[in-house]
């Protein structure tokens, strides 16, 4: 009798069987005595594509849709293929008796886990095995308070529903809006999801508002004071129906104020001052972190999490894929031991903290930090009892941050002192704000992160009525005015979106959901879980919607197309992908039936492909522009096109792929070197004629082209992997050929 446990990665299967005793080095599995341990790699099984189900389904035609399956089909992931079939052996083998899941506890390591258990065809009672820690102690706790793996029904059922309903949307979807925007003069695949998609329309809709933003001119007026302390400005302004105003619409307007008061002596009206306590901030969970790594380091989403993940399988962190803030009362009790392993760590720096927090032990944390209601399926990030060894880079960095987080809640608040001095020349008033900060605090330890001065404010409007601190003054006492100086400024568009401001937009999506019976579900109404956020990025990056420029995500223009192009609203809305997340998290806690939810899913997916036909022309309408020539491959018409500035050719051949930058009046921007037809650019960025298909890069320096053996076309001269060496290839019958010649001996 044997008992089988799965985990999803190898080093996480490793570290179970050590955990528990058993001894191996396995490459597939390991097994001792009645237990063995085998492991996924990530997902192992996938679902099939339409023509899985029938060959015709190949084919995009807008009249075979919507595509519902009978029955979900599923094939094993062909690059991990092999491990599938050990894991599949295993798990049918007949003295194996019961399975642990020991994938990720949460809903895609349950959908990794499930796929790979219904392929096999096996039937055998499971367990289920739940941690948030890979420590050995945490391990053999979890091992021992194991579950039957039906008590997880509700988190199987979101986590299938929400495969299959992604898949519907998304085949369903991509195939209508890629045959609808080819009719309209589209090119390539339009790829549409529900979570990807909106996400999407958050940047284009940003994009446009800064693409339609109109600056103005504004001007504000600063006065410098004189005491005999020191010196200190104030900005002008003026109360309007309650409202403070502070800036002129016109110069000539400041420049009049400031001569009205010049040579005038100024007053103290009033001088406001009070203390604000700041409370350490709550820990982090997976979104937090990402968005704070960015702004820091400027890792991107998907690099902080499987920085985390590395830290996690090294048993330094808890598990990273949380959407919680707070730790349990259980956590908190194990709190001295994870202190303990940030003083034994090599973070030298925080020992002093420690230090310092052991002389005030014991300090209790909270409601604020530690609720167990707060908590659903895992804590807030933390630092566990293996203190950290030999970590650099990237790795370190983002421990540190979880540590400094971590060990601040234990510290007390920041202290900061705001002055606020109202100051008037004749009737006119200028105000004056300093901050200065008193005691540290938890800021000490966990230092906020120094963010650009006022980067909110407008162009020539850049902070300057934040002081630090200010000389002593006293309400009546009468002031020096030194100058009085307008200072011109300009509107700013709103900026473009870091990846973090993604994250925090893409969190908060959804948000207007108030229907009390979904309270409990609402944070989960944003766009994605913590999990994927960083994934579905990752695919608007390589789907070529969405392009990294340092630290900005800014849509493409074929992103933007998408969005303008889709006229189902529901599709770049975040109303339905929270609406559907707090559907899945009511079906996990059991209080929402599956079926139910598909069947809705299917009307959903029904209504929108019909939206979409409708919204398709009849037949297909490409509208290229003005006839340009020829295609020097097909003959075709040739017509241009431009975009937004940029003007290029392309063939109105429905099967032809020319297309090749040229000047607005149709002329190519490059001539080929041998029979001066037109050069188009690669993604790789290459130069090859559409004419006569020869590379532009140092032909002359190339070996002169063979005839092909076989049919006689000029075949291709490519360079080798090894340097100095050149083949020659067919590009019709694809005989490939050595030169016999190097290029330092062609004539």
């Amino acid at each position: 009798m044997v008992r089988l446990i799965l985990a999803e990665k190898p080093s996480m299967g490793r570290a179970i069987a050590s955990a528990l005793g058993l001894q191996g080095s396995g490459r597939s599995f390991i097994q001792q005595g009645d237990t063995l341990v085998t492991w996924c790699v990530g997902h192992l099984v996938e679902a099939l594509g339409p023509d899985g189900y029938d060959p015709a389904l190949k084919a995009w035609r807008m009249e075979g849709l919507p595509i519902f399956p009978a029955e979900f089909r599923y094939a094993p992931i062909a690059q991990t293929q092999e491990q599938y079939s050990v894991v599949a052996r295993l798990l049918t083998r007949e003295d194996v008796t019961d399975v642990v899941n020991a994938t990720d506890a949460g809903r895609e390591g349950e959908l990794i886990f499930d796929l790979v258990y219904r392929l096999s065809g096996c039937e055998k009672p499971v367990l289920r095995f739940w941690t948030s820690s890979l420590t050995d102690d945490a391990i053999r706790e979890a091992y021992g308070r194991m579950k039957p793996g039906e008590a997880y029904a509700g988190l199987r059922d979101a986590a299938r529903s929400r495969q299959e309903s992604d898949w519907l949307v998304g085949i369903n979807c991509t195939r209508a809006q890629t045959l609808a925007m080819r009719r309209a003069g589209g090119e390539g695949v339009y790829s549409v999801g529900r979570v990807q998609t909106p996400t999407l329309a958050i940047l284009v809709n940003r994009e446009q508002e800064i693409t339609q933003f109109v600056p103005k001119d504004f001007w504000t007026l600063w006065a410098l004071f004189a005491t005999p302390e020191g010196l200190y400005k104030g900005k002008w302004f003026t109360k309007v129906d309650g409202k403070e105003q502070d800036r002129f619409e016109r110069e000539d307007e400041a420049l009049a104020k400031a001569a009205a008061l010049s040579g005038l002596a100024g007053t103290v009206a009033s001088v406001t001052a009070k203390t604000e306590k700041k409370r350490p901030e709550l820990f982090y969970d997976l979104t937090a972190l990402q968005k704070e790594a960015n702004k820091r380091f400027g890792f991107s989403a998907e690099h902080t999490l499987e920085v985390a993940q590395g830290l996690y399988e090294r048993k330094l962190i808890s598990y990273p894929r949380t959407n919680s803030r707070h730790l349990t009362e259980a956590d908190a009790a194990k709190a001295p031991g994870w202190i303990k392993a940030i003083d034994q760590g090599q973070l030298e720096e925080l020992r002093p903290f420690v230090a310092d927090l052991r002389s005030r032990w014991p300090v209790k944390l909270d409601k604020r930090f530690v609720d167990d209601k707060e908590v659903e399926d895992h804590s807030a990030l933390a630092p566990t009892e293996t203190p950290a060894q030999r970590l650099e880079g990237d790795a370190l960095k983002v421990y540190e941050l979880i540590a400094r987080r971590f060990l601040a809640a234990f510290f007390p608040e920041r202290v900061e002192a705001k002055t606020t001095l109202v100051t008037r020349i004749a009737k006119d008033s200028f105000k004056t704000t300093g901050t200065v900060v008193k005691e540290l605090g938890w800021s000490a330890v966990d230092p906020p992160h120094a963010r650009p001065k006022k980067e909110s404010k407008e162009e020539g409007d850049e902070g300057e009525d934040e002081a630090g601190a200010l000389p002593p003054v006293a309400k009546g006492q009468t002031v020096e005015v030194r100058e009085l100086k307008p200072k011109a400024g300009k509107t700013s568009p709103p900026k473009r979106m870091t990846e973090g401001d993604l994250l925090a937009a893409m969190q908060g999506a959804g948000r207007e959901l108030d229907d009390e019976a979904l309270k409990g579900a609402l944070k989960d109404c944003g766009l994605g879980t913590p999990a994927t956020r960083a994934s579905i990025i990752e695919t608007l990056l390589k789907r070529g919607y969405v392009e990294r420029k340092r630290t900005i995500l800014q849509p493409t223009e074929k992103g933007i197309e998408l969005i303008r192009g889709l006229k189902a609203e529901s599709l770049t809305s975040p109303q339905l992908t929270g609406e559907w997340e707090a559907r899945l998290e009511r079906m996990r806690r059991g209080e929402t039936a599956r079926n139910d939810f598909m069947a809705d899913v299917k009307a959903y997916v029904t209504d929108l492909v019909a939206q979409i036909k409708a919204s398709a022309p009849a037949r297909s309408q490409r509208v290229f522009g003005p006839v340009i020539g020829p295609c020097p491959v097909c003959q075709n018409e040739l017509h241009l096109r431009d975009w937004e500035g940029r003007h290029y050719a392309k063939c109105s051949g429905p099967q032809c792929p020319v297309s090749f930058d040229c000047d607005a009046e149709g002329k190519a921007v490059q001539a080929c070197l041998h029979c001066q037809g037109p050069v188009r650019i690669t993604k790789q960025g290459g130069r090859v004629c559409v004419a006569c298909g020869r590379w532009q890069e140092e032909e002359a320096a190339k070996p002169p082209a063979a005839p092909c053996p076989t049919c006689q076309r000029p075949m291709r001269v490519i360079p080798s992997t090894r340097r100095g060496d050149y083949f020659q290839r067919c590009a019709e019958c694809g005989v490939t050929l050595p030169v016999a010649t190097s290029p330092d001996a062609a004539p």
